[in-house]
């Protein structure tokens, strides 16, 4: 276990491209995916215990679901997923072209619902020049494939946002009327208003970014409402307030952070996954621990815990 300021590597996974990082109450473990490598895995916090599933197909999200195992986003869409059981059930393919999009990251909000955005199907990685990412960025309109969906516990999915084209988190307030969604390739993040029933409405910037701020990826909000939001390419992690005000940045020994989560007895820890997608021998002297997973010392509030999928 290596640490720094700030930090400390509780497993150096080498993860090519992990999300997901999730707390799981029932048995005490962190639980995130590979998406590249296709796996669920978990550390076991006291006793640092690992172990992975191979699964049969790519995972890109979980989240607890309250009749055991979990509720995942896939290659085949939504499905139930046991990872120490090996259990892996399809259930339903929300995207109406597979071909040109694909899910990405999904947590459940204060209801038990499950919400899971798609993106693009292309991705950069290591060997992407910056000429590259500049077309890209230039093209986003081609690339706006991404939707962002909900499945409710009786099974039914929902639209809730289209023209999409890398939907990362969502994020809800503590008490669950504001959702926070990224969408990573165009630099912003949006705030919507979120009524008992699940519809989003008032969609508002909540914060825009430049290249050299990073990619905005995954989140997790903590029991003051602020959000914690990981960066791809830019080293940091950073805590802003419900009103955007930036409060904090956690300077990381990786460029790649890509999905934060409160966990522990207290929800008090706060941990988070990163990636190295693309990483050759280089790169990995470099940053020698890309694609680990971390906790991140001494947040300065806990965690909103987490609501299992009610379905």
């Amino acid at each position: 276990m290596m640490e720094g300021e700030g930090w400390r590597c509780l497993w150096d996974a080498k993860a090519i491209l992990g999300e997901s990082t999730i707390w799981d109450d029932r048995d005490g473990c962190i639980y995130w995916v590979d998406i590249e490598a296709p796996s669920i895995n978990w550390y076991h916090l006291e006793s640092g215990a690992k172990g992975r599933w191979s699964a049969p197909v790519w995972v890109s999200a979980i989240a607890p679901r309250a009749s055991g195992g979990f509720i995942a986003s896939c290659a085949e869409g939504f499905a139930h997923v046991d990872p120490k059981r090996q259990v892996y059930q399809p259930i339903i393919h929300p995207i109406p072209n597979p071909k040109v999009a694909r899910l990405n990251d999904g947590v459940t909000d204060r209801q038990g619902r499950y919400w899971s955005g798609s993106c693009d199907s292309s991705q950069w990685d290591e060997s992407t020049t910056a000429e590259d990412k500049e077309s890209t960025l230039g093209n986003l309109d081609k690339r706006s494939t991404g939707e962002l969906y909900r499945l409710d516990a009786d099974g039914t999915v929902s639209t809730q946002e289209r023209n999409i084209v890398t939907a990362n988190g969502p994020a809800f307030s503590p008490d669950g009327r504001v959702a926070y969604v990224n969408d990573s390739m165009p630099l912003v993040s949006w705030a919507y208003d979120v009524s008992g029933d699940g519809q989003l409405s008032n969609r508002r910037d909540f914060l825009t970014f430049k290249p050299e701020d990073g990619y905005p990826d995954g989140m997790a909000v903590d029991v003051e409402g602020c959000i914690w939001m990981a960066f791809y390419e830019s080293w940091m992690l950073r805590r802003y307030a419900p009103d955007a005000t930036l409060l904090e940045e956690r300077r990381l020994p990786v460029r790649r952070g890509l999905r934060p989560a409160f966990g522990g007895t207290d929800h008090g820890r706060l941990f988070l996954i990163t990636g190295s997608q693309g990483y050759g021998e280089d790169a990995f002297a470099r940053e020698p621990l890309a694609g680990g997973l971390f906790e991140i010392l001494d947040p300065p509030a806990a965690g909103v815990p987490t609501v299992p999928f009610a379905g």
